[in-house]
């Protein structure tokens, strides 16, 4: 077999795993609905993947990729960098509605072991991180709104980004894509960003703004 026609098949196994597994669960993920799903024997499976476990590996493989390419965004304005974030990230799990089921489930945790199950969590992690990371650089450089903590406002974005995820009816009527993400993201910039020339009186001064006063 050709490495293009193998490595194509394998694709094909992997996404079809996945819908499997987002859709029936993990007590249904067996190799002979995986063959049934893509009319193949079972024997075909074991051809391209070692075990069951490895296609669950692969299927994480594939959720990564999906969740972080480009990732991280670059940009000076910390809240720009999230804005860069959300649309991406929004933008990834519409257009591939499985992987948000599976974020919301232990569906794909139950299917492989332990070793994935820690894999997802470090996921979750990752964009935890980056989203509290940008939001607590906004505060030290006072973008941050008053009476917005990081971490509440990592709760919005990531809250309104898994939200997004179940908004495919409203795209399909006819709202659009575009439109639904500029109005999200603008409600939640109100929330995040400090209006321009409402700095805090006697507002510690940034880090930035500490070096400069040395120099």
């Amino acid at each position: 077999m050709e490495p293009k026609t193998s490595s194509r098949r394998q694709s094909q196994i992997v996404d079809a795993a996945l819908r499997i597994i987002a859709t029936k669960g993990s007590r249904r993920f067996t190799a002979q609905l995986l063959a049934a799903e893509l009319g193949v024997t079972g024997g075909a499976i074991y051809r391209h993947f070692e075990s069951m476990e490895a296609v669950v590996d692969a299927v994480v493989d594939r959720v990564g990729a999906i969740l972080f390419e480009g990732f991280p965004p670059q940009a000076p304005d910390p809240l720009e960098r999230l804005r860069v974030f959300f649309y991406h990230r929004a933008r990834a799990i519409l257009a591939n509605p499985h992987v948000s089921r599976l974020l919301l489930s232990d569906h794909l945790a139950q299917a492989g072991g332990l070793a994935q199950a820690k894999r997802l969590d470090e996921f979750k992690r990752r964009s935890q991180a980056f989203v509290s990371g940008c939001l607590r650089e906004a505060r030290e450089r006072d973008l941050l709104a008053d009476g917005m903590s990081p971490e509440a406002g990592a709760a919005v974005v990531l809250g309104s980004i898994l939200a997004l995820s179940h908004a495919r009816t409203r795209v399909a009527g006819g709202v659009g894509t575009g439109r639904l993400f500029d109005d999200v993201w603008s409600g939640i910039e109100r929330m995040l960003r400090r209006p321009q020339g409402t700095g805090r009186p006697g507002a510690r001064p940034t880090r930035s703004a500490r070096r400069r006063a040395k120099e």
